[in-house]
């Protein structure tokens, strides 16, 4: 490991439905949480601080191999 921070998203509803596939980017934990948290605020009609929106949101985090966090930012969403 080279010790580069990198991270991967994928945001869901809370119907387990795939909303929005974040790519591989390099950022620490904090980077990845402020990246969802944009998208999410922003595909809201209302405009909410961030701090209320992240109040609302369940972040997972898994340690995994650079390959495989690559493959997480590369999936499909179901358009049906």
């Amino acid at each position: 490991m080279n010790g580069n921070s990198y991270f991967s998203a994928q945001i869901f509803d809370t119907d387990m439905r795939l909303l929005q596939v974040i790519p591989f980017q390099y950022g620490d934990n904090s980077h990845a949480d402020d990246t969802i948290t944009q998208w999410v605020q922003a595909s809201q009609p209302e405009h909410e601080h961030r701090h209320d929106v992240r109040r609302k949101i369940y972040f997972d985090r898994n340690d995994t191999t650079k390959r495989d966090c690559v493959a997480l930012g590369k999936a499909q969403i179901d358009e049906n």
